[in-house]
């Protein structure tokens, strides 16, 4: 009965979406709240921490002389949306689990040319992350197991294949922030400087991310390669039409809902994917005791990520609100040079950070506010947002505390910490100084 809290919070917070009524997300985040009282103790050690902090600073922001009364509803209203956000894309675990077509989706990707392998792998992954956000995640990690167990594979081979299309798809998604409209990082960016759009951070987001794939191609085409040749299934990936039709028909029902609607494509998928799961579910079944059964075990195993993202809407808030942010932008607007140093440290604080344990999502907002009051007093902010934006697509990899990080750690069943630095800590370090090179070319076009 605990865990059907969660399904009822993810559907008054889509209620509230659709409707926009922001009483119902108030509701949700109460439902939340009340979920995670009675659950705290099942939680991992570092949602714990994150949530014994997380009250620790709503609780001085309440004693700070800087706080309004509105923050509060805001607060609860972010933590419900963000909290739902993971949970109603990561529904999609379930269809992974039952159409057949979606485990074809990995023979298709490992077929053809080896060139074209790693960034192909990258671009999908990427492409369906930017409407299905995490729950991209779900469907490609959710469909591999299911794919290679169909192969008598050795467990270093099953292994070493996982560790290869997981980081591939990691990878993929880190593209998100860099190249796609509904990503976060636009949203935030935009929304407190409207002035940069996301058509004119594109092509700085799109040389990053060629960077990015340069320099993860030659490494992970062997691993896939290596799992290709294990497989030995030279067969046509079958479905892939009807996949193909199905992808496409949800794709406009998204686009269609955000266009006669107040709701983003992010938010249509948010909606649109447990309409269109628990209706396969229902359809299947025939039970809706069962279908809300699956659809609450699927939330619960994901409580702790849902946890984090939270506790990071509220932190980010609630820092963003006593932080003394108009005075230091004041002091840096006082120099030039410190635009330059200003977009280095975003792409560095942002991803250390992280590493600590700090939610990117936090930094973020933190350090777009800050950029906020630096462009309404007259200083040029491509450079510093360039800097944060690729920081946050970073941070995504290599941070052990992050949602992606924790889902490729449930699927592989390696600690988050191998994911974030065995897997990903060369590349990172590999590509952080081509993106410096970025950060000082970009300065050099708006000074």
């Amino acid at each position: 009965m605990k865990l059907a809290l969660l399904p009822l919070g993810v559907g008054l917070e889509l209620t509230a979406l659709l409707l926009q009524l922001p009483m119902l997300s108030w509701l949700a985040a109460a439902v939340f709240l009340l979920y995670f009282l009675l659950h705290f103790s099942r939680l991992n050690r570092y949602p714990q921490w994150l949530g014994i902090i997380t009250l620790a600073v709503l609780i001085a922001a309440a004693l700070n002389a800087r706080t309004d009364a509105s923050l509060w509803p805001k607060l609860a209203a972010s933590a419900a949306y963000y909290t739902s956000f993971l949970a109603a894309l990561g529904l999609m675990q379930l269809l992974a689990k039952r159409l057949p077509q979606l485990s074809e989706l990995h023979k298709a990707l490992l077929s053809g040319s080896k060139v074209v392998l790693y960034p192909r792998y990258v671009l999908t992954a990427g492409s369906i992350g930017s409407i299905l956000n995490f729950g991209m995640m779900n469907l490609l990690c959710g469909t591999l197991t299911t794919h290679l167990k169909r192969y008598p594979l050795t467990d270093d081979q099953r292994r070493d294949g996982l560790r290869s299309v997981m980081v591939t798809t990691l990878r993929g998604f880190a593209l998100v922030p860099l190249l796609a409209p509904t990503s976060v990082t636009i949203a935030i960016i935009s929304r407190e400087m409207p002035e940069l759009s996301w058509s004119a951070m594109l092509p700085y987001g799109i040389v990053a991310a060629v960077m990015m794939i340069l320099v993860g191609w030659r490494r992970e085409t062997r691993g896939l390669l290596a799992l290709r040749d294990n497989i030995g299934d030279s067969t046509r990936a079958e479905g892939m039409i009807s996949l193909l039709l199905g992808s496409l028909l949800g794709l406009l029902a998204i686009g269609a809902l955000a266009s006669v609607s107040a709701l983003t494509a992010s938010q249509s998928a948010m909606v649109l994917v447990p309409v269109g799961v628990i209706s396969y579910l229902l359809w299947r079944d025939r039970s809706p005791k069962r279908a809300l059964e699956e659809v609450a075990e699927n939330m619960g195993s994901m409580h702790n990520e849902m946890f984090i993202f939270g506790c990071a809407a509220l932190l980010g808030g609630a820092l963003g609100a006593i932080a003394p942010l108009e005075e230091i932008a004041a002091w840096l607007a006082a120099e030039p040079k410190y635009n330059l140093l200003l977009a280095v440290a975003s792409l560095f604080s942002t991803i250390t950070l992280a590493v600590m344990g700090v939610a990117p999502i936090v930094s973020l907002s933190l350090i777009a506010g800050l950029l906020a009051q630096l462009a309404v007093l007259g200083v040029p902010i491509m450079t510093p947002a360039v800097g944060l934006m690729c920081g946050f697509s970073l941070a995504m990899i290599c941070s052990p505390f992050g949602p992606s990080t924790l889902i490729l750690s449930r699927y592989s069943g390696e600690t988050p910490f191998r994911v974030a630095f065995g897997w990903n800590g060369r590349f990172v370090m590999s590509v952080m100084p081509l993106l410096l090179l970025l950060l000082f070319g970009t300065y050099w076009l708006h000074s």
